[in-house]
């Protein structure tokens, strides 16, 4: 296989940080669609958590998920493989450890995931479909980091690489092997694990449920007393409430009969002192109703004879204007005619002046 682990990977994959809460893991993993989540602490991977962990360490034993942290029920024995590596080296693992998923780690640090899908998906041999079924076979779950914690004392049967100018059927038959010799002393194991794992399981389950019934009980006898004591004060409570409604409501009717008999006084003082203020109040609006119109009868009077005496003195004066201007009409005219009369007397003497000299010119002629 001529592929490297960086070229199949998944990078950058989802990561959880360890301080989370496993129902946050829970929700991110089923949003993502995955049954695995590497658990990191900044940069660096401290573990795995898979769903199989989430059911058998927190929803078997009763345990809250929000209350419990991802880094209490993580895998933290972990199986790695470098970004450099192959894709046997990533088989062989695979088959050794009886996983299905291989974090990739470089230098401590997370850098993708290898599934045994994206190496099915991109082997191309004999071998690698051998390998991919005979894991998938074995493996039973998505992911062992489970049965992980409790290393399998089996023998690392590495094949040996194929030197030059070998057949390739040589190294297969290696292969299948040192994989059968892995299988088949990793069953007998399985199944002790299994029955130890189911053994431990109900013996937990058994105690856990006598906690809870002790718990139960213990609750069940603390909530009576507190109901008995609640009941008592309560009792105490609602007599005491009686006793003071009684006393208020007899101080309430005492209260109530003192104003019903200062409320009749006042109102017959209310009543006669209406009347008289009725009284009073409809002679004084009499008096300054006729007031007023005798005020509006006098103005009115005033302004007419401020309307006639302004009429008169206008007519006066334009009578005095007439009369002016006819004057100097009858002065205008009487000067033209003097001055027509002086015209004509001034040409009368002067036709008479020229007459007599006439005359006399004519008489000393004939002389």
């Amino acid at each position: 296989m001529p592929q490297n682990i960086r070229d199949v990977m998944t990078s950058n994959p989802c990561t959880i940080d360890a301080e989370k809460s496993v129902a946050y893991a829970a929700k991110m993993m089923q949003e993502e669609n995955v049954g695995l989540a590497p658990i990191v602490e900044g940069d660096r991977l401290i573990g795995m958590l898979t769903d199989r962990d989430i059911a058998t360490r927190v929803a078997a034993e009763g345990r809250d998920p929000d209350q419990v942290k991802v880094r209490d029920v993580a895998s933290k024995q972990l199986i790695t493989i470098g970004p450099q590596q192959d894709l046997d080296e990533a088989l062989r693992k695979m088959a050794k450890h009886q996983v299905r998923r291989l974090p990739v780690v470089e230098d401590g640090r997370l850098v993708g995931v290898v599934a045994q899908a994206d190496i099915a998906r991109e082997g191309d041999d004999k071998q690698t479909g051998q390998l991919v079924e005979e894991i998938s076979e074995s493996g039973g779950q998505m992911s062992s980091y489970e049965e992980v914690q409790f290393p399998r004392q089996v023998e690392d049967v590495q094949p040996q690489q194929s030197l030059v100018g070998q057949e390739p059927q040589v190294e297969e038959q290696q292969e299948e092997e040192s994989i059968s010799k892995v299988q088949s002393s990793s069953r007998g194991r399985r199944k002790r694990k299994t029955a130890a794992k189911k053994s431990t399981g109900t013996r937990k389950r058994k105690t856990a449920s006598r906690k809870r019934s002790t718990t139960k009980r213990s609750t069940t006898k603390k909530r009576s007393t507190a109901k008995r004591k609640t009941g008592a004060r309560k009792a105490a409570a609602t007599r005491k409430r009686k006793t003071a409604t009684r006393k208020t409501a007899g101080r309430k009717a005492a209260a109530t009969r003192k104003r019903r008999g200062t409320t009749k006084k006042r109102s017959t003082t209310k009543k006669r002192s209406t009347a008289k203020r009725r009284g009073t109040t409809k002679k004084r609006s009499t008096a300054k109703k006729r007031g007023t119109t005798k005020r509006k009868t006098g103005a009115r009077k005033a302004a007419g004879t401020r309307k006639r005496k302004t009429a008169t003195r206008k007519t006066a004066g334009r009578k005095a204007a007439t009369t002016r201007k006819r004057k100097t009409a009858t002065r205008k005219t009487a000067g033209r005619k003097s001055a027509a009369k002086r015209k004509t007397g001034v040409r009368k003497a002067a036709a008479a002046r020229k007459t007599g000299t006439r005359r006399r010119t004519t008489r000393r002629k004939t002389r």
